[in-house]
């Protein structure tokens, strides 16, 4: 959640936002599903190692250094950072936590990565389009010539079509008190605000709420961004089942580029032949 563009406000229960965080997810589910697919971009284990940018905190970068990657977690909140430090701990992992903003990352953690991976939404929550333009730059400066970059973000004219956009009801059940959570999507010309609200019973009806704006990229301008800044977009995925991107039907969108050492000519994507979607192709 390194991005600047969330605001957002709570209330029910005793908890702080990066408790509520880890708390709503199935992290056992999410990180088998996760992974995996995480573990077939970076590549074997290597010497100059991952950044996890946008870390929240920290399961996946725990999950990989369990694994022998030499890993560095970033995020902009201290809150989530330190949640992420005693997952570390227990864990009984190495993981290096940075507090820092994308645009401070090449200062932060310095350059020459193996990979790096922003996922979660983290990316289009560095704020409006140019934000996010320059928070993908930044990220291309951690890598060395020949590293993975893996992003992760939802497809937003999808839920575009919908708006205003409901997704849920999400249902879990924690130390005896279920909570049910819905997410809204409120779509503005260039923005997106998300309100997370979970109800939940824990001797009295409460409502825990969290809102955040961010920018709803697409894959033309995502893939044609990562172009510019010298990667090649190897593979679009519309999930983490890794089927190929469909517009009108994939819920998420996974880009996977490779830095070259000179950036390409400005003739257009750089699209694997088999990925040649255009996010103008779906209706709205």
């Amino acid at each position: 959640m390194i991005g600047q563009g969330a605001t957002g406000g709570e209330s029910g229960g005793n908890f702080s936002r990066a408790q509520w965080y880890e708390r709503m997810h199935d992290w056992e589910a999410r990180l088998a599903r996760e992974v995996p697919v995480l573990l077939e971009v970076v590549g074997p284990p290597a010497g100059n190692g991952i950044l996890d940018a946008g870390c929240g905190t920290g399961r996946h970068a725990c999950a990989l250094a369990a694994r022998g990657y030499r890993v560095v977690a970033a995020d902009l909140s201290d809150e989530m950072l330190d949640v992420g430090r005693r997952v570390a701990e227990v864990e009984g992992v190495n993981v290096r936590f940075v507090c820092a903003p994308f645009q401070a990352l090449p200062t932060a953690v310095g350059g020459g990565f193996d990979a790096v991976y922003c996922i979660g939404n983290a990316l289009v929550a560095a704020g409006d389009g140019a934000a996010v333009q320059e928070a993908l730059r930044r990220l291309c400066e951690c890598l060395k010539p020949g590293g993975r970059l893996f992003i992760q973000t939802l497809n937003f004219p999808l839920l575009r079509v919908d708006d205003p956009c409901v997704r849920g009801p999400k249902v879990r059940r924690i130390d005896g008190v279920e909570y049910i959570s819905l997410k809204h999507y409120h779509f503005a010309s260039d923005s997106v605000l998300i309100v997370h609200s979970t109800l939940f019973n824990d001797s009295q009806w409460r409502c825990w709420t969290h809102c955040g704006t961010v920018y709803p990229v697409t894959l033309d301008e995502l893939s044609a961004w990562c172009v510019r800044l010298g990667l090649h977009v190897d593979e679009v995925w519309g999930s983490y089942g890794r089927e190929p991107f469909d517009p009108s039907r994939s819920g998420e969108l996974l880009l996977v580029g490779t830095k070259q050492d000179a950036p390409a000519s400005q003739g257009g994507p750089c699209l694997p032949t088999c990925r040649r979607l255009r996010i103008s192709d779906c209706p709205l």
